[in-house]
């Protein structure tokens, strides 16, 4: 951890700030379909930099860096490495909101575990592995908009296993009450605990 305040045990401040989606703020301002957003990280600095200074004036404790798609899978083929993009998207944090804690954001990896897919449990485990340890340098981890409950296992292990940063999970339900895969909300609270 920073030396950044530990929001998480103060007592006289009752609620943690969190930003708000990255991916709908770079359309907005331009971002073209097709484009890898963490790939902006590097190629242009400054669009990402924008929605995260816009996040700390609005009073953000936490920003989340362009890293929630950023995968071994995704960024194959780009040119760039897992590490450089994360480490690029870690940097944009730091320079536009230096006072609000810096979020690893680990998203979904875009393909259904088995029995329901194809990708094992231990490749979903290496893939995240990757990532928590390219965003080494954050203040902690947050993994987010898991709709299966294994993959968001998989990940959690990965983040305990190969970092000491702190870890926000969160998993979407549907209208019904259930994730995507049919987890409740109990179900996946226990399994995270």
């Amino acid at each position: 951890m920073s030396n950044k305040p530990d929001l998480f045990h103060q007592k006289d401040k009752p609620f943690v700030i969190l930003d708000g989606s990255m991916g709908t703020m770079l359309q907005k301002r331009g971002m073209k379909p097709g484009t890898i957003p963490e790939l902006l990280n590097i190629t242009d600095p400054d669009l990402v930099q924008s929605v995260h200074r816009d996040y700390a004036r609005a009073g953000s404790d936490i920003v989340y860096a362009n890293t929630f798609g950023a995968n071994p899978d995704k960024l194959a083929g780009t040119g760039y490495s897992l590490e450089d993009v994360i480490q690029a998207a870690i940097r944009n944090v730091r320079i536009t909101a230096p006072d609000c804690l810096c979020a690893l954001d680990i998203g979904p990896l875009g393909q259904l575990l088995e029995p329901l897919g194809t990708l094992s449990f231990e490749e979903a485990y290496e893939r995240f592995a990757a990532v928590v340890e390219a965003g080494k340098n954050a203040d902690l981890i947050v993994i987010e908009t898991m709709a299966d409950l294994y993959e968001t296992k998989a990940a959690l292990l990965a983040a305990k296993e190969h970092s000491d940063l702190p870890v926000l999970v969160s998993m979407t339900f549907q209208e019904d009450g259930r994730s995507f895969t049919g987890t409740t909300p109990e179900i996946f609270a226990r399994t995270m605990t």
